[in-house]
This record gives structure tokens, sequence and C-alpha cells, in this order.
């Protein structure tokens, strides 16, 4: 009963007004020195510490409850899916269910990428609260408040039918750039009032929580969450995770401030990697879906791989989208991609080509090869041995939707006359889709197909038996396959889609894996393997726009081997 009564004493100072006051009774819009309620909100959501640049981590733990010890493993995948591996759980896991509840509860707050509150107004007049202003949703439908304090927000009390849950943080953890994390707060869930006006109900049960915290490489991991529990009537609970030997299960760079942002922000563009150079061709350097020659990009940027180095033009071509690129023996080399022959503005006059050029880095000089044998854009290629291999896309012609492509074609880049022969016919029509090498196979992944869906679907192509077949489709749903980007090295073949992810196909062909994840997420980019055992990842758009980063992504130990010359792109 002391509990019970001193809560329901306490809970009207926390919240410092009843729900009906704040509903009465207007507030000024701005704090005395011009903050509004969406400003503090805003602050508050920016001060918070998230998992940026997340790649997963693994780490040791021990769980105490109730007089019950368990200790094992935990895994945390870049996309927050957790692997709990605990030795001596024993048969009632009903016992050890809060260890995940608490972890996934953690986990996923730091991974939160939402928004934040918007469409907010102050609750009330008061300044004075300890805990900061009180802030209401404008949305009567939202029945949630909300205090915030400088950076952080101090209460959350949400409201349903049968109760009211208030979590009050006392106390934070400041990170190495000032972010916060939690480290003291109280969980109290009470029956809800019998009327606004009303003094709360029945305190249900109130949790007091310490968090800890410890700096693995760049980010700040759980080190020990412990939760005190006091339920009327029952036996006080406490429930302690310790966590050790943390491990980030990617050593990842991403360090999209190591290289210079790429100049000219293009998509839909071709790029390689050759003696330590990324080459950047063509590209759409409009919006998405506003061609016009204006918008296409006809420059050849060069970027030396070796830090402090700047991007460079060298000898510009054609304007072109959809286009692609490999490298080869030194030189640089781009295949087919559309021109737009229509002004900004005027009817979409759009024609793929059958350009096949070389670029001598020696001379400085573009040389024209043996052309395509039908226009082709919207499709890519990739290098085995000394052969190039062209696959996907479709053919514009000015009017029409396009014709769409079941052809695909090799040749051999060492010979004195090019000469274009067929591969076995593909059993698919996709364009906006990655190829890659890896081995003896060619790797057809993701991209829309002539049905105008985007899929996720992933073909090979056997060169010795000149047959396809099927392989495991890439995660996620069908638009995460669209403008994906691959490369294959002689450490696996990996995959980057829109949604920032980079897997890799393991060793028996037969599933995907997330190893890492990158901090600018992106589509209609490219992904190429550097000369150290990393892949840059350059290019592209995301919602926000397009990317002009340039990232680092260190492959996990396993894979960390350089890429084959064979296999180049």
């Amino acid at each position: 009963m002391i509990l019970r009564n001193t809560l329901r004493l306490m809970l009207p100072l926390l919240l410092g007004v009843s729900l009906q006051a704040f509903a009465d009774e207007a507030a000024p819009a701005k704090t005395d020195d011009g903050q509004t309620a969406q400003s503090m909100m805003d602050a508050a959501h920016h001060g918070r510490a998230t998992w940026n640049n997340f790649t997963g981590f693994r780490a040791k733990i021990h769980a105490q409850s109730s007089g019950q010890s368990v200790h094992g493993t935990l895994a945390v995948a870049a996309d927050g899916k957790l692997e709990l591996k605990l030795e001596n759980a024993g048969e009632n896991q009903e016992n050890v269910a809060w260890i995940e509840r608490t972890l996934r509860s953690t986990i996923n707050h730091r991974l939160s990428e939402d928004q934040g509150v918007t469409n907010v107004a102050f609750a009330d007049n008061d300044t004075s609260h300890p805990m900061g202003r009180l802030v209401k949703s404008n949305d009567p439908a939202e029945k949630s408040l909300w205090r915030v304090q400088g950076d952080v927000l101090t209460e959350v009390i949400r409201n349903n039918e049968k109760t009211q849950m208030i979590i009050s943080v006392s106390e934070v953890h400041r990170t190495a750039d000032g972010k916060h994390l939690p480290h003291a707060y109280v969980v109290t869930t009470t029956e809800q009032a019998s009327s606004e006006a009303a003094a709360p109900g029945a305190v249900l049960s109130v949790r007091q929580v310490t968090s800890q915290w410890t700096t693995v490489g760049h980010l700040d991991l759980p080190k020990q969450l412990t939760a005190v529990i006091t339920k009327p009537g029952e036996r006080r609970v406490v429930e302690s995770i310790t966590f050790s030997d943390h491990e980030l299960l990617v050593s990842a760079k991403n360090e999209a401030a190591s290289l210079p942002p790429l100049p000219t922000l293009v998509t839909s563009f071709g790029a390689a990697v050759s003696e330590g150079h990324l080459y950047v061709y063509g590209g759409q350097k409009g919006d998405g879906h506003k061609y016009s020659e204006d918008s296409q990009s006809n420059k050849l940027q060069r970027l030396s791989l070796a830090a402090g180095s700047k991007w460079e033009e060298l000898p510009a071509g054609p304007r072109r989208t959809g286009v692609a690129a490999v490298a080869h023996q030194g030189k640089f080399y781009r295949i087919g991609g559309f021109e737009a022959r229509n002004k900004d503005g005027d009817e979409w006059n759009l024609h793929s080509t059958t350009d096949f050029a070389r670029f001598d880095p020696a001379t400085g000089k573009w040389e024209e090869l043996t052309p395509l044998p039908e226009g082709r854009s919207s499709h890519d290629a990739a290098v085995i041995g000394n052969e190039l291999y062209v696959v996907g896309g479709w053919k514009l012609a000015g009017e029409g939707e396009g014709e769409w492509h079941d052809t695909a074609y090799k040749c051999d880049l060492t010979a004195a006359k090019i000469e274009w022969t067929p591969i076995a016919k593909p059993p698919f029509m996709r364009r906006a889709l990655a190829v890659a090498a890896h081995g003896d196979k060619l790797y057809v992944l993701g991209g829309m197909d002539d049905s105008n869906e985007a899929v996720t679907t992933v073909n090979v192509y056997d060169l010795k038996a000149d047959k396809w077949s099927d392989a495991p489709a890439l995660p996620g749903k069908g638009f995460d396959g669209f403008g994906c980007s691959a490369f294959g090295t002689s450490a696996g073949l990996f995959a980057g889609t829109g949604t920032g992810q980079v897997f890799q196909l393991s060793s028996d062909g037969k599933e995907w894996k997330e190893v890492a994840k990158l901090a600018h997420p992106r589509f209609f980019h490219r992904m190429v393997a550097g000369e150290n055992g990393q892949l840059v990842v350059v290019g592209g758009t995301s919602r926000q726009g397009k990317v002009a980063e340039v990232e680092w992504v260190n492959l996990p130990a396993a894979a960390s081997a350089q890429a084959s010359p064979s296999t180049v792109r």
C-alpha cells in the first residue's frame, strides 16, 4: 500500500498538469528564447545517439534474474537481427524470455532512424518544471505527451484505453560526439484514470533501469543493463545483463570522408577501378525521370584511391545514361547507354546506342571499337579472363516503351579485331540490373522485368556449360533489387541494394549474408573492388537526393582477399 499510495501522489507531479488542464489552456507558441515546441522536439530527437553505419557486433553475455544465472553469446546483424545462444538456459525458455525482450528493446532504440515526432505544440505555460517543457501533439488521435529539457526527451507519457505508461529519464550518458544514451530512467505503469480530471489509477509496476555503455570502434555498445521491477503484492525482481568481449562483425571503414566527394553527381553511370584509380563515366545529372541533353553527363572523372587525392577530368565522350563500364589490362571501356536528343522541357526523344569504346590512360585518348550488335541501355557488363560479357537492358528508339532484350553477348578484349558472339539466351528480360563475375560464372542480379515489376531474382550463367540457372534471390522486397550493384572478387560475390546493406553470397552458393551497411544508402550506384581487400561505393541516389559521398567498405576478415584480376569489372 505504501508503494501504491506514494506513486499515486507522485504521478500528478511527474506530469505537472492534468490532461484536461492542458486541453483547456492555450500555451504560447514560443519560449522566451524563441524556441518552439517543434524545435525542442527536433533537438531532442537529433541529440540521441543512434548506431549510424552499424555493421553488427557480437559479445559474450551473462544474465541474472530471480536466482537464475545464464551465460552465452549474442550476435547482432547489421539489420538488427539477433542470434542469441544461451548455454545453460534449461528447458523452460520462459525463464529467460526477458533476456531477448531486453536485448531487442535496447537494439531497436539504437537503430531507430525515424524522423521524430512532428506537428506538436506546448501543452501548458509551465516553464519551471524540473523535467522541462510539456509538449502535446496537435493530432487529436495522438494521446501521448512528452517533456523536453535541452536535447533530452526527459519524459514520455503513453496513454491507451486501459493503462498509462510514464518513462522518466533522470540521467544520460554522453558519447564522444556529445550525443546522449540512456543511463538511468524509470518506467511507471498505472491503470488509466477514470476521467481526464481524475488522479492516476492504481500502480501496476515500476521499472527502474540503469544502462552502462562502452565504446568499441565507432560505436557505443551496451556494457551492462540492469532493471529493478516492483509490482504491488509481488516480490521485487532484479534483472541484469552484462556484456563482455565485444567485437564488431565487420571492421568497416565506410569512411566517406577518407575520399573526396564525387564532383558531378550522377546515377545510371559506368564505373571501374584500374591500376589504383576509380573511373566514373557519363550518367544522369538531372532528376531521375526528366531526361534531356542537358541532364546527361559526358564526363570521364578519375580519382586516385591513394590518400589525399583529388578528382580529375579526363577527355570526355558522348553524353550517355544507362551506360556500363569495365576495366581490363589498364584500360577503361564504356559500353552502350542512351542519348537524349531532346532539350529540357521538350518531349523525350531517347535512343539506345551501340557504342563501344576504350580509353587508354597512357595516351589520354578514346578509341572506337566494334559496335554492339544492337542498341542497348540500362544493361550491365563484367569481365571474366579476357572476355567481356554484356547482359540485360533494352533498346530505346525515340518512341514507345522500348524493346526489351532477351539476348546476351561476349567478346575477346585482346583480339586484334573485336567480334561479338551471342551466348545462351537468358531466361529473362530485365533492365536496371547488376552483372558481376565470380569464378567461372556470371551472375545477373535484381532489376526490373518486362512486366515492369522490380525483382530480387538472381540468375547464373555457367561459361563452360553455356547454360543459365537460378541462384538464391537477394534479401528484401522486389524494389530492393532495383538499381542494385554487384561485384565479384576472389573473396566472394558481393551485392549492394538500395537499403544500404551489402550482402555476400555464401561459399556454397545457397544463401546471402549481410556483411556491411553503408553510411549513405543508395541505388543506381556502382560498387567496385578497390585494390586492398575493400569495396568502393560511388554515386547513386537516395530518398534525399543524389549521393556525393564516396565510401570505402572493408570486408570481413574472412573475405579480405584482394580482387582477382580476372574478375575486375
